[in-house]
């Protein structure tokens, strides 16, 4: 027979019965009402997940719809910075190193300087890894290794061309903004929006704001041409053994670039890798340098354009001419004696060219400079144009000295497209035209926004642009015969320029030829440039055989017809 619990033995256990049921009831009141908005917030957060969704930067392409940058799926890798006391560096660099290929001893460095620093500027330790790669990370990682990193999915450009054409089209960066030529002056339009939604499941989604895709854009270049003029100008490099160079090639008509080829180059899917990727530029728009007799051209064409010469005008080359105390010398040395502008041209007298100058007068002079666009940027659309360098006589530094050397090309500095656009001017019967690159851009919502060529203003009169062109071809003729492409007129002028590094004259030169075919009718107008060549300091021997076979090419490949047995 049990025996009776005790009254004692019941109380007690009532007690402890109700201080729990009063623990519990505690405990509803500071969830359901005291602290009911946290707990909501927090349940909230555990059943919603955020998500920001990327899309791809647009792409880019030559005239003719071959891609030269496109946009695929790749992974990053980050250090969680929660769990970087926890990391094993050693275990986590090994594994790193097998999926990435990258060296186990840098990748551990790179975790060590993580963990000892603070405040990290970078917790990166990969980046670019394609799907299959990240796949592979992830699978060889242990559960507690996969907490002490972040798998990160993003869009990372490819230049499918590698070189080809890689300081105009630039590159991009880890955050996708674009760095040098078009990627960094269309950024805005290239560049992707993110887009932002909450998901309770797969089926209840909230889409807060979308995706936007960047928009694509078509270039004016064509890649058979910007590909045989990369090939010519490497071969030249080599023939001369310069320095570097480059080639550009711009249509007449319409001011488009339809090739620009320059080296040494780099290779746009590597560049963001390496060391000193923020002093790569994009000689064309950035290269400023003196020009040389290239210049006497626009000389010539201002003082016929003002009336103060004409074809039959003669200036007397006694092999020095004397003003105040500066002194001009052919670069020869050379004493030419009675000239005319076409002579002039002909054995490119830096004497009679100054007295060109001369009779037309400072103001008048560097009125029709500013013309040509020498001293302004033309407004291509390519990142980090410089403006070059032209005195003018309001300036207190300006010499009288500055108007005679500034006729052949010397103490005035010009860029690539300054002086091929100047040129360009003269073939387009005086009309000067704004230089671009991009020809059409397509939104997201597929309107297609189309580039229209842009004309700046008449620099000389169509009858005196003419008449310059002629005699450029004529001249042409006489001194470098060489620069004619077969059956196919042409008109150019070489240009021969001393330069200064750290205030000393160096003993190389930097040549230019710039030049149209053909010469009656330009369709297109073509510079070459080569820096300090060995094989000879002059621009004849050096640049009019690379001219002459870009212009071939051109003709080929633009079917002009022949103009010339």
């Amino acid at each position: 027979m049990t025996s009776p619990i005790s009254p004692r033995r019941l109380y007690f256990s009532m007690g402890v019965l109700g201080v729990l049921l009063l623990l519990v009831l505690a405990q509803a009141v500071r969830i359901q009402i005291v602290e009911a908005q946290r707990f909501a917030q927090q349940a909230e957060r555990q059943q919603h997940v955020t998500r920001y969704d990327i899309a791809p930067r647009g792409r880019i392409f030559d005239s003719y719809g071959t891609p030269l940058a496109i946009s695929r799926r790749a992974f990053s890798v980050r250090v969680d910075l929660e769990r970087r006391d926890q990391i094993d560096a050693r275990a986590l660099a090994e594994r790193l190193a097998a999926a990435t290929g990258e060296s186990p001893q840098v990748l551990e460095q790179r975790i060590r300087a993580i963990q000892a620093s603070p405040s990290p500027t970078s917790t990166l330790l990969a980046f670019a890894l394609t799907p299959q790669e990240a796949h592979h990370l992830t699978a060889t990682l242990d559960a507690r290794q996969q907490t002490w990193i972040v798998v990160e999915p993003h869009w990372w450009r490819v230049y499918p061309q590698g070189q080809i054409a890689a300081p105009l089209l630039g590159f991009v960066g880890f955050d996708q903004d674009g760095f040098l030529g078009v990627e960094h002056y269309y950024n805005r339009e290239l560049k992707s929006r993110a887009g932002l939604r909450y998901e309770r499941s797969r089926t209840d989604v909230a889409v807060v704001s979308p995706t936007i895709e960047g928009a694509d854009l078509v270039l004016t270049l064509d890649l058979e041409l910007q590909t045989y003029a990369e090939n010519r100008l490497r071969r030249a490099l080599e023939e001369t053994n310069a320095r570097a160079g480059m080639i550009a090639v711009m249509e007449v008509r319409s001011g488009a670039i339809l090739a620009s080829a320059s080296a040494p180059s780099f290779d746009p899917n590597l560049v963001f890798f390496r060391e000193g990727s923020e002093g790569v530029q994009d000689p064309l728009v950035s290269a400023v340098y003196e020009p040389g007799s290239v210049l006497k051209v626009a000389t010539l064409a201002a003082a016929l354009d003002a009336g103060v010469a004409t074809t039959a005008t003669v200036y007397n080359d006694e092999g020095r001419l004397v003003v105040s105390d500066f002194r001009v010398y052919n670069a020869n040395r050379a004493r030419y004696g009675a000239l005319t502008p076409e002579d002039i041209l002909a054995v490119s007298s830096n004497v009679a060219v100054a007295q060109v100058a001369l009779s037309l007068g400072e103001e008048r002079f560097v009125a029709y400079m500013q013309r040509f666009g020498f001293g302004s940027r033309t407004g291509i659309d390519l990142a980090h144009e410089l403006p070059g360098a032209l005195l003018t006589p309001s300036d207190p530094r300006w010499r009288r000295a500055d108007l005679l050397a500034n006729s052949y090309g010397q103490g005035i500095l010009v860029t690539p497209i300054q002086l091929l656009n100047a040129y360009n001017a003269l073939a387009n019967d005086g009309l000067l035209m704004q230089p671009y690159v991009v020809r059409e851009w397509r939104t997201e919502t597929g309107e297609v926004i189309m580039k229209q060529p842009t004309p700046i203003a008449y620099v000389v009169r169509p009858e005196t642009a003419r008449t310059i062109r002629r005699l450029m071809a004529r001249a042409l003729q006489r001194g470098h015969p060489d620069a004619l492409p077969p059956r196919h007129t042409a008109a150019g002028k070489t240009g021969t320029a001393e330069w200064y590094k750290d205030g000393k004259k160096q003993d190389t030169t930097i040549v230019t030829f710039v030049g149209f075919v053909p010469a009656e009718q330009p369709r297109v107008t073509i510079l070459v440039r080569l820096d300090e060549p060995r094989s000879s300091r002059w621009a004849g021997p050096t640049t009019t055989p690379v001219f002459r076979d870009v212009a071939a090419y051109a003709a080929h490949r633009l079917g002009i017809p022949p103009d010339r047995p």
